[in-house]
């Protein structure tokens, strides 16, 4: 029975067309016998008659080409044959094909590596069924329609939820109130015990690895947790007999129903679990208050536009008689979006901007290669010539060479892809920046198709124009060209000058938005932060609620902790606080009152002033200066005078021009009872960070109260050493659990950590940039290198004449230099121009400096300058060495 698979009919076509091809060897061997067997009995001798065969016969090549074209696999034969004649080629010249592979490789490789962040952060749909269907509503400020988005209320929540015909299913979830003191697991730790509703898991479509997900009747069974694997396996060992434990949050006795699967991630990373709302809950019990944010699946064919007019007029009905509710407005966003803004708010625009880079990179590579082919081509115009001669037409001759440029594609994406793969590899290892949850970044079938398309885009770029330029090769024109060097010498040569003016273009391109971002970095990590971050580590700290009820209780255990801690070796200070810079704690939300001047109304109050509890010791460990007044003191207690300590920044916007010492301030809502403070010094600013506007620094107004006075539920412990290495966190551990066991510790990280975080996403663009950068003035430099080095070998007689003639070394070495000079000022002019307007999109990424700066341009020219004039060195130096009489020799 015969068999009809593909491969076993190509192959017996394949067996029968080498079969034919025999054949007709055989016949044209066989006629052309026949005629010079006739042209000898008509007298010729047997060298005239075998000539005189093949002239009657014509081309053989041609012939069999003719003929070839009628069998159906002659193509394939074909392409055996131009892959045959490509690698033999390739091994002939070693040294130029690794170099064109090496450069594809990278070039390539680049921009695979990069497109798997893009399709991770921008393309990829999050790993939820209905994935373009999931969004999430946040409520904007009206007089701030540029800023960040805001939670919901509780209470909008349940308007939609039951008014709403738009969504398919419709769940509260909240990260804003979800740390909590868990117990019953290993040591006392908070943890983010996210609150969500009942169909918050079926409208993500996940289902749980054991046990189960949220039911309505679990409303009136308690609390209820579904864990994160991650959190399963770290604080139960991926014990599988978990469901039906008890924990207990805040004391709360709460039952483990279920663990989500290993790949189910959700917003924050930092999330151990999530908790059920019941109708007992503090959501539910204050909806007007609670902050949540509406998660939602559309149903089937409804846009975002139409859910968005639903919302809008639920809202304005709602909220038609309440003043406050006419200050904000929802606003319908995709989950994916949403999902990547919440994770870096200039995430989306850094990784366009890195990937239009690469692409720019890979462009100078095939420009490149562009180059390096057409001089190859120059080198190998008589090899084409006689196979043109042998019957090879233009479009054959253009085959082979897309063909061998084809093959340079392959080999340099193959290894491109394992340079993508390792740089992948180390990404997910080092995890330099935070990225998105639900799509890791990896080398997927996505991200191998590009590649292959860029493969080919790639073939395209830098081999068509060499092969029809190789291609147009006149018999007679090559043969009057052999004695005075290319046929194509001057027309590919002002070819390949103007491909070396692009890449000298796009290279002042990346160089300077690279140098831009560069000097963004340098400037925002070099502010004076208003405290010295070295060698100071902190911990945050949570007193238990219902064991530390009384403002004595605290009081006595921040100062045992502040005593046991001191006294540790390698402790320069110690000192607590309410919140610190660089943690996003210290917001500034409360507005001041200050005495002698009229009351705010609440609905005109600007709340922008942040409030801490700090012990005396604080601004000595933080290196604070005092600018005004003095520091707190040991008599600060709880019964003598209630005293603050405000920040330069708050002096200069409610006292400009005046004294604040003496002066007496309240803080929070205006027509509150709130206690009058009086101010008794003025400190430095300690500058903190604003997560949505990631490339800035804020001064944020703040009054500062002894801890004896206001003493907190949580705060961080700030410690001050002598030398950085040691088991820190274990020892503090240690001590504060020494004095009670039941209090939570986490966090325990350095400011200099801290800083670094904050600086991640401008040190990850800024040095991507600049290696992109770097590669792409390095090919510029070689091709400028190649193109000149060609130009003055086509020029070898005309160099050999002028020295002849009397020109000096110095003369030949000035010619070559400024003809490479000509060429760089060329592409370095274009690039000029189109940086002017190319650099304006890295506005939102730049800190201290303008899209368009004179000095970094400059400097950029400099560096071009100083690079280019390297890479004509050597080719200038090399004709002015030519010797007359080996010049007149040249051919």
């Amino acid at each position: 029975m015969k068999s009809h698979h593909p491969i076993v009919v190509f192959l017996g076509k394949w067996r029968r067309r080498k079969r034919a091809d025999a054949d007709l060897d055989r016949e044209i061997r066989s006629h052309l016998e026949l005629e010079e067997a006739e042209r000898r009995d008509g007298g010729l001798a047997p060298e005239e008659a075998r000539y005189a065969a093949r002239r009657a016969f014509g081309n053989v090549s041609q012939t069999k080409e003719s003929v070839r074209t009628l069998w159906r696999v002659n193509w394939l034969d074909q392409f055996i044959q131009d892959l045959s004649y490509a690698l033999r080629a390739f091994a002939r010249t070693p040294g130029f094909t690794a170099i064109v592979i090496l450069i594809l490789a990278l070039g390539i490789g680049s921009a695979t590596a990069m497109f798997s962040i893009v399709d991770a952060v921008l393309l990829h749909p999050l790993p939820y069924p209905h994935a373009d269907r999931l969004v999430v509503i946040w409520e904007k400020v009206v007089k701030d329609p540029k800023g960040p988005p805001v939670f919901d209320t509780y209470a909008d929540f349940l308007n939609w939820k039951r008014s709403s015909h738009s969504f398919e299913r419709l769940a509260p979830a909240t990260w804003k109130s979800g740390g909590r003191i868990l117990t019953g697991a290993g040591r006392a730790r908070t943890v983010l015990a996210m609150p969500v509703g009942v169909e918050f898991f079926p409208l993500l479509g996940v289902s749980p690895e054991i046990g189960r997900t949220f039911q309505p009747d679990d409303l009136h069974r308690g609390c209820m947790v579904v864990l994160k694997h991650r959190f399963w396996i770290t604080a139960f060992q991926g014990q599988r007999t978990v469901v039906g434990r008890h924990i207990a949050l805040d004391r709360q006795a709460c039952t483990i129903i279920g663990v989500m699967p290993e790949g189910f991630t959700f917003y924050p990373d930092a999330l151990s679990m999530w908790a059920l709302i019941t109708p007992d809950s503090e959501i539910a019990r204050a909806p007007a208050d609670a902050a949540v944010g509406a998660f939602g699946l559309l149903k089937p064919g409804v846009t975002i536009a139409a859910a968005q007019q639903e919302i809008e007029a639920l809202y304005r009905n709602e909220h038609r008689t309440d003043r406050g509710g006419i200050w904000r407005v929802p606003k319908i966003y995709p989950l994916a979006e949403q999902f990547a803004y919440l994770t870096g708010p200039n995430l989306r625009l850094s990784v366009i901007i890195l990937f239009a880079s690469v692409g720019l990179l890979l462009l100078v590579a095939c420009l490149n290669i562009a180059n390096l082919l057409l001089g190859r081509s120059l080198a190998r115009h008589k090899e084409l010539t006689v196979r043109a001669a042998l019957g090879s037409g233009r479009l054959r001759l253009i085959r082979q060479l897309l063909t061998e440029s084809l093959m340079l594609s392959l080999l340099g994406a193959s290894l491109g892809i394992l340079l993508a793969g390792a740089a992948v590899h180390f990404f997910r290892i080092l995890h330099p920046i935070a990225l998105p949850p639900g799509n890791p970044v990896t080398i997927n079938r996505q991200v191998l198709f590009f590649t292959a398309a860029i493969g080919v885009a790639t073939t395209l770029v830098f081999g068509l124009v060499p092969a029809l330029r190789a291609s147009g090769i006149g018999l007679m024109d090559a043969l009057r060209a052999s004695g005075r060097g290319s046929v194509f010498s001057r027309s590919a040569g002002s070819f390949a000058k103007a491909l070396v003016g692009i890449e000298i273009m796009l290279s002042l391109i990346l160089l300077t938005g690279a140098a831009l971002l560069i000097e963004s970095v340098n400037r925002l990590a070099g502010v004076p932060l208003g405290f010295t971050p070295e060698h100071v580590l902190t911990t945050e700290i949570e007193l238990p609620p219902w064991d530390y009820t009384s403002a004595s209780h605290r009081t006595q255990f921040y100062r045992e902790a502040l005593d046991r801690t001191e006294a540790l070796p390698g402790v320069e200070s110690v000192a607590f606080a309410s919140s610190l810079p660089l943690t996003m704690g210290r917001w500034g939300g409360n507005a001041l009152t200050v005495e002698g001047r009229p009351e705010t109304p609440p609905a005109a109050a600007v709340r922008d002033v942040a409030e801490a509890s700090i012990t005396p010791g604080y601004f000595a460990t933080m290196n604070v200066p005092l600018k005004a007044g003095r520091v707190f003191e040991d008599r600060d207690r709880d019964r003598s005078q209630l005293v603050a300590i405000v920040n330069a920044a708050l002096a200069r916007k409610y006292f400009p021009h005046q004294d604040p010492i003496g002066r007496h301030v309240k803080v929070g809502e205006p027509g509150t009872e709130r206690p009058w403070l009086t101010v008794v010094g003025v400190v430095g600013d300690e500058k903190d960070r604003d997560f949505f506007h990631e490339m800035t620094w804020e001064e944020i107004p703040a009054i500062f109260r002894p801890v004896r006075q206001d003493p907190p539920s949580n705060a961080s412990l700030v410690v001050r050493t002598l030398r950085d290495s040691g088991d820190w966190a274990g020892t503090i551990q240690k001590e504060i659990g020494a004095i009670d066991g039941s209090i939570s510790i986490s966090d325990v990280q350095s400011m200099d950590d801290r800083l670094s975080g904050i600086l991640s996403y401008p040190r990850f663009r800024a040095g991507v940039l600049g290696t992109f950068a770097g590669l792409a003035l390095l090919l510029a430099a070689v091709g400028l290198y190649g193109v000149l080095s060609q130009w003055t070998a086509q020029r070898t007689q005309e160099f050999g004449v002028r020295s002849a003639l009397g020109a000096q070394r110095r003369d030949v070495l000035a010619l070559v230099i400024r003809q490479g000079i000509l060429l760089a000022g060329v592409g370095m002019a274009a690039g000029l121009v189109v940086t002017f307007y190319a650099t304006r999109a890295l506005g939102g990424l730049l800190y201290g400096v303008r899209p368009v700066d004179g000095a970094t341009l400059a400097i950029v020219c400099l560096l071009l300058a100083l690079v280019t004039v390297s890479a004509m060195y050597i080719p200038a130096w090399r004709a002015s060495k030519i010797d007359p009489m080996d010049a007149l020799r040249y051919e």
